[in-house]
């Protein structure tokens, strides 16, 4: 038994489209239309990108259970309202899945330094006395905690059917 919560699984269809794209690399037979990055959150649509955001908030969860030690590293459950945020949370993910997927672990403290650099860029979107930040948006408790942003995030997931 792991003593460390597990990175959130890729969902089907997204682990899909992730084989399809390595597969693409390798296709000798001509240009053909290519298949949407799921890191590029522009390029989504319909189920593809319905799981992409689900699970973008679990691996939100999963960060703000691991590394939001402080207000500052707390990702917001509103982290979707904000497009630099939900840009830079989507990289930081599926990297996250080539760097610990490598065959040594040469780029974990590389991605490691790109989780910093996603909090400082977090900070700076949101700004520091922002309502994401403090009782989000005027609710209670006044100290936005990791603990409520995962609740909240974990009720969105649930009121969608998952």
């Amino acid at each position: 038994m792991s003593r460390l919560p597990p990175w959130p699984p890729l969902p089907e269809v997204v682990r899909t489209l992730m084989e399809e794209l390595q597969g693409e690399q390798f296709a000798l037979d001509g240009p053909r239309e290519s298949p949407p990055r799921p890191w590029d959150l522009c390029s989504l649509a319909g189920a593809i990108e319905d799981a992409v955001w689900l699970w973008l908030d679990e691996v939100a969860q999963w960060l703000n259970r691991t590394y939001g030690w402080t207000d500052e590293q707390v990702i917001p459950a509103c982290w979707h309202q904000h497009e630099a945020i939900a840009h830079d949370l989507a990289a930081l993910a599926f990297s996250r899945i080539d760097v610990y997927s490598a065959s040594s672990a040469a780029f974990v403290g590389r991605w490691h330094a790109d989780m910093e650099d996603f909090h400082r860029r977090m900070t700076l979107s949101l700004g520091l006395n922002s309502p994401c930040r403090h009782s989000h948006h005027g609710e209670s408790p006044p100290r936005y905690t990791a603990e409520m942003a995962n609740r909240a995030m974990s009720d969105r997931t649930s009121q969608t059917g998952e």
